[in-house]
């Protein structure tokens, strides 16, 4: 259980305060614990209410500081999502998506900039969204963890899938 106050990572919402505990505000007969999550990257006051139990959902701590310098340390040895064809590409991107590891993010963002980079092609719609998805995902949490600005992140992964 994590307490308030602590930073997580929350599904596609990525990394997220927890601002309280509590039972439902929406049904008073719901004696679950709720966390009351604050999204780091979205304006607007958005507030997302996560019950504690749920297994539906990825709400994990986030990566510590070794654990992502040896992410980024790794990178080019990672592996690119094994897609069979065009017909499961999406589900594999969705599959990544879901299964939210900083590992499973870089192998995603990975396949799309390798299939970007032969022969200077323009991905898909489906590849440029779920790229913005996964790298929004995986810097927000780098970001958070190293204290670096999003566009320092940027370049460093990208100069370590150049070396892959």
């Amino acid at each position: 259980m994590f307490k308030k106050g602590e930073t997580v990572y929350y599904g596609t919402a990525g990394v997220c305060k927890v601002n309280d505990i509590c039972r439902s505000p929406f049904d008073p007969s719901d004696e679950r614990m709720y966390y009351v999550l604050e999204p780091s990257d979205l304006t607007g006051g958005t507030i997302i209410y996560a019950p504690a139990d749920n297994d539906r959902v990825l709400l994990r701590a986030l990566m510590t500081e070794d654990e992502a310098n040896a992410l980024i340390s790794s990178i080019p040895l990672l592996p690119t999502l094994e897609i069979a064809s065009e017909r499961q590409r999406r589900e594999e991107y969705r599959n990544a998506m879901k299964d939210g590891t900083p590992e499973s993010l870089v192998r995603l963002i990975k396949t799309i900039y390798a299939k970007r980079n032969v022969g200077n092609k323009r991905v898909s719609d489906t590849d440029a969204d779920f790229d913005k998805a996964a790298r929004r995902a995986l810097f927000g949490e780098l970001c958070a963890v190293l204290g670096t600005p999003a566009n320092e992140i940027e370049s460093l992964i990208n100069s370590k899938m150049k070396k892959a």
